[in-house]
């Protein structure tokens, strides 16, 4: 029994070790993004709690990332464009109007681009919304949230 017992252990315990050693080591365990463009799933999330924000359903997945130097540049699409009229996210401590890279005015959309230290770090961002038809208008805090283990 005890010769069971300790080959039933010892299989038990060389399995977790396999399991580990051959599990998938995710981009963000990776020391560096290697240099070029990216892809990574990201989620935009409400400012005060780790829940989905309306605005993410105006915000196209996956981002593209562009990698240079180790630094890294995230591309996000915004649809409804003509709605979003500011888009700032947070760098170095101040809030910065993101780069527009391009503009589809007929498929209201618009591609911005902002630095990202890290894709395990939420970013935070600032949005201003109009919409003339409704007569509204509302500034709202976010925070965008990237998928580092969906960098392809």
């Amino acid at each position: 029994m005890k010769v069971i017992r300790s080959t039933s252990h010892a299989l038990l315990l060389f399995s977790f070790v396999l399991l580990f050693a051959l599990a998938p080591i995710s981009s963000a365990s990776a020391a560096v993004l290697a240099d070029g463009q990216h892809s990574a799933q990201y989620v935009v999330w409400k400012a005060d709690s780790d829940s989905t924000s309306t605005a993410n359903t105006y915000f196209e997945k996956p981002a593209k990332l562009v990698v240079k130097d180790g630094k890294i540049k995230a591309q996000v699409t915004l649809t409804n464009s003509s709605w979003i009229t500011s888009f700032k996210t947070l760098e170095q401590g101040v809030y910065k109007n993101a780069k527009v890279i391009s503009t589809n005015t007929a498929a209201n959309k618009r591609t911005v681009e902002f630095n990202v230290n890290s894709l395990t770090e939420v970013v935070p961002a600032k949005v201003s919304v109009t919409v003339p038809a409704i007569g509204y208008t509302g500034n709202y805090d976010i925070r965008l949230k990237f998928d580092a283990a969906s960098v392809q």
